[in-house]
């Protein structure tokens, strides 16, 4: 039970320092956060639109804020990261959801709101999206608009695989609305979604060609002897004596050999060995 404990503590903390950041960088664009520990302490990536707002002038808005969540939620030795979102801001739930509240508080309408969302949302490439706004929208009474197009999962692990779902609040003279935004993202794979690879049947001709190709055995690589060394320059009979000596009969084997294998040989010198290196390549291949 110790440990179940822990592990609904850390969850429950992680929820409150989600909706502290949330009210804390407010028109920032938070777009959600990863929190990792390490052992320098704990490392609290944040995604925003807008970094500048919660960086601050000098960094001091993000030292505040560190020593904020260090005090309320007992983090040892908070370290925030900011991360823009960039071209991913459009299919961000939580990002597209603030910024569809703050629209409806400067005056928009909810439907010209709500399809606006939509069409940016499905503009970014997002395979489906859906927009719920709900409160007192057009008269005393709570109502709820839903916006959706494309492909949208509701429920199941499906659901909570491939939807990213944000929440927002606008605030306005009539009451407060309730804003939602559930996308499915371009990389999304869904379940039943097969590729198929269709293999082209090979002609008889095709598979006799290959069927001799096995048959026939591959032609060995000629061999050069080792005798044909004397051509370099600054090598002599004495030497070519050693490398038979220590088994090595052709050119090819000394090739496959680096500098420190030809000197270890008995009566092979350093000098002699890299001036083989260095050579037996066009030697080779002039040999050829």
């Amino acid at each position: 039970m110790t440990g179940e404990r822990k592990f609904i503590r850390e969850n429950t903390n992680r929820i409150l320092i989600k909706e502290f950041l949330i009210k804390k960088i407010e028109g920032a664009g938070f777009g959600g956060m990863n929190i990792q520990r390490t052992p320098m302490g704990t490392r609290i990536n944040i995604l925003v639109e807008r970094p500048g707002m919660v960086i601050g002038k000098s960094g001091i808005k993000i030292k505040e804020l560190t020593e904020s969540i260090k005090q309320n939620f007992n983090v040892d030795n908070p370290q925030i990261e900011i991360e823009e979102a960039g071209s991913k801001a459009s299919t961000n739930a939580q990002i597209m959801a603030e910024k569809l509240a703050e629209a409806l508080e400067r005056g928009w309408h909810f439907r010209r709101a709500g399809h606006s969302t939509v069409r940016r949302i499905m503009d970014a490439g997002a395979k489906g999206c859906q927009v719920i706004i709900a409160g007192k929208l057009t008269g005393a009474r709570h109502r709820t608009e839903k916006f959706t197009e494309g492909h949208v999962k509701y429920c199941g692990e499906t659901a909570r695989q491939v939807m990213d779902s944000g929440y927002a609040v606008a605030k306005l003279k009539a009451g407060v609305l309730g804003v939602k935004v559930r996308i499915m993202k371009p990389d999304a794979k869904l379940p039943d979604e097969i590729k198929l690879v269709v293999r082209e049947e090979k002609t008889k001709e095709e598979k006799e060609k290959i069927e001799k190709k096995k048959e026939e055995k591959p032609e060995e690589k000629k061999k050069t002897a080792i005798k044909k060394l004397a051509k370099m320059q600054g090598i002599g009979p004495s030497v070519i004596k050693k490398f038979e000596k220590a088994g090595i009969k052709t050119l090819e084997e000394l090739y496959e050999m680096d500098v420190d294998d030809l000197s270890s040989i008995n009566g092979i010198g350093g000098k002699t060995a890299e001036n083989i290196v260095k050579n037996l390549k066009k030697l080779l291949e002039e040999v050829a």
